[in-house]
C-alpha cells in the first residue's frame, strides 16, 4: 500500500505544477547541477534561499538590501545587489566575489558564458555591462538604449547574448558577442517582458508581466509564441532545468515558485534494442553539410550524455541529456546554424566516455 501511495506522488509531483510558498518576493531562479539544487534570490527578504530535490526550502545566504539576477558558474552563486555582484561559495556559502559597478542604478539580472564573462543588465540605466568574474574588471558592454533591459542569456550556439525588455510592446535584442552590435530580433505583442531562458532544443521561454504567462518561440522567432504557463503572478526571471526539462518561474506577485514539466521532443530515435557494449560511431556523412547522423550504443540503463564541442573545446550544444534503455541510437544533428570548420562531439555514460571528430563543410 505504501509504494502505491509513493508512487501517485511521485507521479504528481513530476507531472503537474509545483509551488512552494517559502519565499518572500521571488525574483530569480537558477539551478546548481553537481549539488542537485535550485537557488532563488528573494528581493524582500534579501535572502538567497536553496530548494532540494524533495522540496524543501531553507536559507542559504542572507546577502542584504535588495537582491535580484542569480546564476551558477564555477562553482559560486553570483547575485545581483542594488549597484553590485555578490558571490558566494556553493560548499561554504562564503562571499567570495564582491564587485560593486560604478556608474550603475539598478543592477537587475545576469549571465556568464564559458569563459566566466559576466553580462549584467542596468535596468533603469539601460545599458549592459561586462564583468570578467577571473579579476572582477568590468565596463560599458553596450551603452544606454531606448528599452529598459531586463533578464538576459547567453545563447553560446550563436554567440550571442539575448535580452528581453520591460515596458510596452516590449522587444527581444540581441547582441553580437564578436563585435557587441547591438540588434533588434522581434517586437513582443506583450508588455513588461521579465525572464528568458531556452531549453535544450532551443527553443526561447520568455515570462511577461502583461499576460501573467511564460511564451515560448522558436530559436529563429519565425513562428507565432505558445503559451506554456499561464495565470502567474508577475514571473520574474524565469529558468529552463535542461536535465529535467523543467521550466523554474518565480512569482513575484504571490511569493510562490511554480515548477512545470516541458514536454520536449529528444530529436533522437532507437535503432536497436541491442547493444553489446557502450560505444560511439563515427558520424555520417562526414564531412556533411548541414546535418549529419551520430550513432552511439549503450549496454546498460543509464543516463547519457551527448555534447558538441567546437576546435577549441568550447560546448556549443547539448543533443543527449538523459536515462536511456539499453539499445543502439541515432541522432540527426542539424548544424544550419554553425559555420563550417572542426567540431568534436563526446559521449558519457556509466563511466564511458569517448569523444570523435567530425567536419562541417558549407
Amino acid at each position: 500500500m505504501r509504494s502505491i501511495l509513493f508512487l501517485i506522488l511521485a507521479i504528481i509531483f513530476f507531472g503537474s505544477n509545483i509551488s512552494y510558498s517559502q519565499y518572500s518576493s521571488p525574483e530569480s531562479i537558477t539551478y546548481d547541477t553537481t549539488g542537485k539544487r535550485y537557488f532563488i534570490s528573494n528581493t524582500s527578504s534579501s535572502k538567497i534561499v536553496q530548494r532540494d530535490r524533495q522540496g524543501n526550502v531553507t536559507d542559504f545566504v542572507t546577502v542584504g538590501g535588495s537582491i535580484h539576477g542569480v546564476t551558477v558558474h564555477n562553482g559560486k552563486v553570483y547575485v545581483c545587489n542594488g549597484t553590485r555582484v555578490r558571490g558566494y561559495d556553493l560548499n561554504s556559502a562564503l562571499e567570495v566575489f564582491n564587485v560593486v559597478i560604478s556608474g550603475s542604478t539598478f543592477l537587475n539580472d545576469l549571465a556568464i558564458d564559458n569563459s566566466g564573462m559576466m553580462y549584467v543588465s542596468d535596468f533603469n540605466g539601460r545599458r549592459i555591462y561586462k564583468v570578467n568574474t577571473n579579476n572582477s574588471e568590468y565596463w560599458i558592454y553596450v551603452p544606454a538604449t531606448t528599452n529598459q533591459p531586463n533578464g538576459v542569456y547567453v545563447d553560446a550556439p550563436r554567440n550571442r547574448l539575448l535580452i528581453c525588455c520591460w515596458g510596452g510592446s516590449a522587444p527581444v535584442k540581441a547582441v553580437n558577442l564578436a563585435d557587441s552590435t547591438i540588434s533588434n530580433i522581434i517586437t513582443t505583442p506583450y508588455s513588461n517582458c521579465d525572464g528568458i531562458s531556452l531549453d535544450r532544443n532551443d527553443n526561447v521561454y520568455i515570462s511577461t508581466w502583461g499576460i501573467q504567462s511564460v511564451v515560448r518561440y522558436d530559436i529563429n522567432f519565425a513562428n507565432p509564441p505558445v503559451i506554456v504557463a499561464g495565470s502567474l503572478s508577475n514571473p520574474a526571471d524565469i529558468y529552463v532545468n535542461r536535465i529535467t526539462d523543467t521550466l523554474a518561474v518565480p512569482n513575484a506577485g504571490n511569493s510562490t515558485v511554480g515548477l512545470f514539466h516541458l514536454d520536449i521532443p529528444t530529436g533522437i530515435s532507437q535503432v536497436s534494442g541491442i547493444a553489446n557494449s557502450f560505444e560511439l560511431h563515427q558520424n555520417y556523412p562526414n564531412p556533411f553539410n548541414p546535418s549529419t547522423n551520430l550513432e552511439f550504443g549503450i549496454s546498460d540503463l543509464g543516463f547519457v550524455s551527448l555534447k558538441i564541442y567546437d576546435l577549441l573545446g568550447k560546448e556549443v550544444t547539448t543533443l543527449v541529456n538523459e536515462v536511456l534503455s539499453p539499445g543502439t541510437y541515432k541522432y540527426t544533428f542539424d548544424a544550419s546554424d554553425l559555420s563550417s570548420g572542426i567540431y568534436y562531439y563526446k559521449m558519457e555514460a556509466e563511466g564511458f566516455s569517448e569523444t570523435k571528430r567530425m567536419t562541417l563543410l558549407k
